[in-house]
C-alpha cells in the first residue's frame, strides 16, 4: 500500500485576498517613511531632548502581528485540508473457504517425509497468519463433511481450529462432492465481491450423495470460483519420480475450469504454500484496486493563531506601545 500526505485548499480563490494584505503592508511602509506631523512649540528648548525610547523603535512588531493575523484568517477562510491518500490491492471483499481432505490416506508420509495432513496444517496455519481483511472459513471432509468455522477475520481462531485436525475422525472414504458442496453452501449468502473455495484432496471421489460435478454446477450458479489442489506423493523409481496417488486430476481440472478457477498439482510443502499465495493474489486481481482518500480540516489551527496574534497586537498597542498625543 502506498500512502501520500499533502495539503490542499477547498476554496483556494480566497487566497487572492493575500494580495490585499500585501498592498496594505506596502502602503503602511511608504507612509512610515514620510515626515510625521508635529506639534508647534515657540522654542525647541521646550521639547525634552533624548534618543528615541525602545518602544518607538519596536512599534513595527504591531504591524507584523497585524499582518500575521490577517494572513492566518485568510488561510483559514480558504479551508486548508490535510489529504491522506492511499492505494492498495483490495483484500476486503474476498470470502474464502478452505476445504481440506482428512481421509485416511492423508496420514501417509509424503510431503518431505512427514504426514501429508501435518504438512497441510503447517501451510494453512502460515497462510492464515499472512492474511489481511480476507474472511476465511474451514471445512473438513472425508466420507462426510463438516464446517469447522464460518468465514471470519479472526485468523487466530481459525488457526486454533486447524491445529487439532486429524484423519479418521469422520466417516471413511473421500466424498469430494460433499466437501465441495459444504464449502459452497457456506458462501451462499455472502455478499463479497469474490467468493472462493480452495479444495485440497489426495484421492478420488468414492462416497457421498453429491457428485463433484453437481457441486461444481452449484458453485457456478452462485458465482463461486473453485480452485482444486491435488496432493500428490511422488515415489522414487529407477528412471524418475512417479506419482503413487490416485488423485483424479482430470476431474479436479474440470471442476476448476467449470467455475473459473484453476487446478494445481503439488508434491511438497513449499509448492503447496506457493499455491495458496498465488490463489490469494489471483483473487485480488479479480477485484482490482481501491483508492482511499481522507480529508482532515486544518483551518481551526490557522484561525486560532490569527485570533491569538490579533489579541497580542491589540494588547501591546494598548499597553507597552500606547501612543499619546
Amino acid at each position: 500500500m502506498n500512502d501520500i500526505t499533502s495539503l490542499r485548499f477547498e476554496d483556494p480563490w480566497l487566497l487572492a485576498l493575500l494580495l490585499v494584505v500585501a498592498g496594505g503592508l506596502v502602503v503602511n511602509l511608504l507612509r512610515a517613511r514620510r515626515p510625521g506631523t508635529g506639534v508647534l512649540f515657540p522654542s525647541l528648548g521646550l521639547v525634552p531632548a533624548g534618543p528615541p525610547v525602545w518602544r518607538v523603535r519596536r512599534r513595527w512588531l504591531l504591524v507584523l502581528l497585524r499582518v500575521a493575523a490577517l494572513v492566518a484568517f485568510i488561510v483559514a477562510l480558504a479551508r486548508p485540508q490535510i489529504v491522506r491518500a492511499s492505494v492498495e490491492s483490495v483484500a476486503e471483499g474476498i470470502d474464502i473457504v478452505l476445504a481440506l481432505d482428512t481421509s485416511g490416506s492423508m496420514s501417509e508420509r509424503g510431503f518431505g517425509g512427514s504426514a501429508k495432513i501435518d504438512a497441510v496444517k503447517r501451510v494453512v496455519n502460515d497462510f492464515l497468519g499472512g492474511l489481511r481483511n480476507d474472511r476465511v472459513g474451514i471445512v473438513v471432509f472425508s466420507g462426510e463433511a463438516i464446517l469447522l468455522g464460518p468465514p471470519t477475520l479472526d485468523y487466530a481462531a481459525s488457526q486454533r481450529l486447524v491445529d487439532p485436525i486429524e484423519t479418521g475422525t469422520l466417516a471413511g472414504g473421500t466424498a469430494i462432492g460433499t466437501g465441495l458442496a459444504t464449502g459452497i453452501n457456506v458462501l451462499r449468502d455472502s455478499d463479497a465481491k469474490s467468493k472462493v473455495v480452495i479444495l485440497l484432496t489426495d484421492g478420488e471421489n468414492n462416497g457421498g450423495d453429491i457428485t463433484p460435478l453437481d457441486a461444481a454446477n452449484m458453485a457456478k450458479l452462485l458465482g463461486v470460483r473453485v480452485y482444486t489442489i491435488g496432493a500428490i506423493t511422488l515415489a522414487a523409481s529407477a528412471d524418475k519420480d512417479q506419482s503413487s496417488d490416485t488423485v483424479d486430476e482430470q476431474l479436479m481440472r474440470k471442476i476448476a475450469e467449470q467455475t473459473g478457477g484453476h487446478y494445481y498439482s503439488v508434491s511438497d510443502e513449499n509448492s503447496l504454500a506457493e499455491v495458496y499465495r498465488e490463489i490469494e493474489s489471483l483473487e485480488k486481481s479479480h477485484v482490482g484496486t481501491r483508492d482511499f482518500i481522507d480529508y482532515q480540516e486544518a483551518h481551526l489551527g490557522f484561525l486560532a493563531f490569527g485570533i491569538a496574534a490579533l489579541f497580542v497586537e491589540l494588547a501591546l498597542a494598548a499597553t507597552l506601545f500606547r501612543r499619546t498625543p
